[in-house]
């Protein structure tokens, strides 16, 4: 029996689904410690076993073992990819639990209902996030008005759906408030997905939809795997200083060189007509001849 842990943050907890199957494949026995069990709904395995808090026992073995640096029944994939940053977060993570390397992306399953479209939204929509967890100012999208995209998006038979938890007000938009297994059937049954590097976004490349996802300061590289992935990465202008979140061994990485934490880093500045025309490409590639 092998315990795996990744407390939080939904996008990383996401990533170690490749983990679990591996983990899976040694031990008769995966118990999963994380606070969003719910991604993993409908787990296939028998052998795994999904929890949002350990008993007593549990927790003290956790810490003793943490303590004195040594893993024999725990694997602790918390700060994992956070202390090893200059490597794919999959990469971390199975670095850190001892095991192969693999380009893969997670596995989602969904149930028979969740394979159904909902029957109150449109047949044709798009999925927005643009809600950052973060207001680190290398990560977020300056510089777009989206009501132009917006405007883009219907004029090519596209409605456009927000999700978050309180998404700014764009016109021409719908928000719409979901649980987590709702946002995974939303992204499912949408025709392609527009956001920033964060949960949904995983979300949206697990599921294989086309995707425009912006990066900033991030590498894309260490999120995702080029080959697997439909769709494009963001990053209008060029910065000498590319990458940077990576620099430092922290959840926040550190702050933009250029411009420090208030200012507009020039690699989270867009615009309307580069994501449209982003968009226009995105079609070209994986829609209009799919």
């Amino acid at each position: 029996m092998i315990y795996l842990v990744r407390k939080s943050a939904l996008g990383d907890v996401l990533w170690i689904e490749p983990v679990i199957r591996q983990l899976a494949e040694r031990y008769k026995k995966v118990i999963v410690f994380t606070k969003y069990n719910t991604l993993f709904e409908n787990y296939p395995l028998p052998g795994v076993q999904f929890r949002n808090s350990l008993n007593f026992f549990e927790k003290v073995w956790n810490r003793m073992e943490s303590f004195f640096k040594f893993s024999f029944r725990f694997i602790n994939l918390d700060m994992s990819y956070e202390n090893d940053t200059k490597k794919h977060i999959l990469h971390a993570y199975q670095k850190k639990a001892g095991l192969p390397l693999t380009n893969e992306y997670p596995i989602l399953h969904l149930s028979a209902e969740e394979q159904k479209p909902f029957p109150d939204l449109p047949a044709k929509y798009v999925v927005l996030h643009l809600e950052s967890f973060t207001t680190q100012n290398s990560r977020r999208v300056y510089g777009v008005q989206w009501e132009k995209v917006t405007e883009h998006l219907h004029k090519l038979g596209y409605e456009v759906i927000q999700v978050g938890k309180q998404p700014d007000d764009i016109a021409g938009t719908r928000f719409v408030k979901t649980s987590i297994r709702e946002m995974i059937r939303l992204i499912r049954h949408c025709s392609f997905f527009i956001g920033i590097d964060s949960g949904p976004s995983h979300i949206a490349a697990s599921l294989q939809k086309p995707s425009l996802v912006f990066f900033g300061a991030v590498n894309p590289l260490y999120r995702h795997f080029p080959e697997k992935f439909n769709g494009f990465f963001l990053q209008q202008h060029p910065c000498e200083f590319g990458g940077c979140y990576h620099e430092a061994n922290s959840i926040w990485g550190r702050s933009c060189r250029l411009v420090g934490d208030d200012g507009i880093p020039k690699c989270s500045l867009y615009s309307a007509a580069y994501v449209t025309s982003n968009i226009n490409l995105l079609m070209n590639r994986y829609i209009d001849h799919a």
